[in-house]
């Protein structure tokens, strides 16, 4: 099973344990992974749900999971599920976690090449000229 499927598992398997009604809606886009309601007390939680399969180490927001988190910050939380590979333990729940301070991640699209580098001559040289010592 993957990291995700385990910790997807163990979320819902603890929302349940509280008496709460769970269920997945990961696939429906929404910003969040599950929704639970406490019957009792009508506190409805759009949970996200997010899996390490290590004892440590990062977990990564979507654009929409993020924009949801900050909109919904009064019922929105994040579980974070660590050692899925190993004995999966559901780490304290986070309530409001659009409170925390996030890191942008930055992925790179393209590489390019000028094509002037290309359509210029190059040249090797042996023994190349010590940086600061070159002719003025």
């Amino acid at each position: 099973m993957e990291v995700e499927a385990i910790a997807m598992q163990v979320a819902m398997e603890y929302e349940k344990e509280k008496g709460r009604q769970v269920h997945d809606v990961h696939e429906k886009n929404f910003g969040y992974d599950l929704t639970s309601l406490d019957v009792s007390s009508g506190e409805l939680r759009p949970i996200e749900v997010k899996g390490i399969g290590e004892s440590a180490g990062n977990v990564l927001l979507t654009l929409n999971e993020k924009r949801v988190a900050e909109d919904r910050r009064d019922c929105y939380w994040l579980y974070v599920v660590t050692d899925c590979k190993a004995d999966p333990k559901l780490q304290n729940p986070i309530k409001d976690p659009a409170r925390l301070e996030w890191h942008e991640v930055k992925k790179v699209d393209h590489y390019y090449l000028s094509i002037n580098a290309v359509m210029q001559p190059m040249q090797v040289r042996e023994g190349g000229i010590p940086y600061g010592d070159r002719e003025k």
